[in-house]
């Protein structure tokens, strides 16, 4: 893994959760992070109200939907408005760690297991009688693509 160069010891711009800037001053990154989240989980409430989400009580659903929704939502927030370079311990330049050719490597194997997998899956579906969902055929699909990946940068973790 490279080096964080700029990580100093004791240095009060690097924190644990980091910082968001805001126009020229930077604030914790919670601070934003937090209340957007929960108008996002309210907002998805809402919808999920409109769309007949429990219909014979909506506000009791949407209440639901809104706390389970509010962490979810907070956490995207944050990942969306945190600084990087504000992050204690977190590499300057992470598109050049080895675990990000890992990733990398494995993208590009899983994408070729899929391209395999659909051939495959398509002449199968062509030459028998056999049917299935599109819906059903999509989930395998993603299932596949995420195993394949993930069994590959174990793979390439292991090897170094």
């Amino acid at each position: 893994m490279t080096e964080n160069k700029n990580s100093a010891a004791g240095n009060p711009l690097r924190t644990a959760w980091g910082r968001a800037r805001l126009g020229t001053r930077t604030v914790p990154a919670m601070m934003p992070a937090i209340p957007l989240g929960i108008l996002l989980a309210a907002l998805i409430a809402a919808a999920a109200a409109l769309a007949g989400f429990a219909p014979q009580q909506p506000l009791l659903g949407a209440a639901i939907v809104a706390a389970l929704m509010a962490l979810p939502m907070c956490a995207l927030a944050w990942a969306f408005l945190v600084d990087r370079d504000s992050l204690e311990g977190a590499a300057s330049r992470p598109e050049e760690s080895v675990e990000s050719r890992w990733y990398d490597n494995a993208a590009a194997g899983a994408f070729h297991d899929l391209l395999i997998f659909s051939g495959l899956g398509t002449a199968v579906l062509f030459l028998t009688p056999l049917e299935i969902e599109g819906s059903v055929g999509l989930l395998a699909v993603s299932v596949v693509g995420m195993l394949s990946a993930g069994v590959r940068y174990t793979v390439n973790r292991r090897r170094g």
